[in-house]
C-alpha cells in the first residue's frame, strides 16, 4: 500500500533534514519528533499486516495521532525560532500533511 512508502519518506525527511537542525537549539523537541516519526512507520506497517476491521483502524488512528505529533514538533520548532523556515523543513511538513490525509481517509473507512 502506498501509505507505507509515504510514512518512510516522512521519516527520512524528518531524520535526515530536520532533527539534526532542531537537536542543535532543542535537544527534547528533537528526541520527542524522533519518537513521534519512528512511531507513524511502526504503526502504519502492523495496520497494514492486519485484516481490516478495528484492529487495523486502531492502529491507523495511532500513526494519525503520532504524524500529527510530529507535525506539531517542527511547528514548535518554528515557533520557538529552534528552527527555521526552508525547503527542507517545508518538504518534511508537506509529507506529514500527505500521510495524515491518507490516514484520516483509512481511519474513516466502514468496517465490515
Amino acid at each position: 500500500m502506498k501509505i507505507y512508502s509515504l510514512a518512510l519518506d516522512a521519516v527520512s525527511a524528518v531524520h535526515e533534514d530536520v532533527s539534526p537542525m532542531l537537536a542543535r537549539h532543542d535537544a527534547e523537541l528533537a528526541n520527542q519528533l524522533h519518537r513521534a516519526i519512528r512511531s507513524v512507520a511502526l504503526n502504519v506497517s502492523e495496520g497494514l499486516g492486519l485484516l481490516a476491521g478495528k484492529r487495523q483502524r486502531n492502529h491507523f488512528q495511532i500513526a494519525l495521532g503520532s504524524a500529527r505529533e510530529s507535525k506539531t514538533c517542527i511547528e514548535l520548532g518554528l515557533a520557538t525560532r529552534a528552527l527555521k523556515r526552508n525547503a527542507r523543513v517545508e518538504r518534511a511538513l508537506d509529507r506529514l500533511d500527505h500521510v495524515c490525509a491518507i490516514l484520516w481517509k483509512l481511519t474513516r473507512r466502514q468496517i465490515a
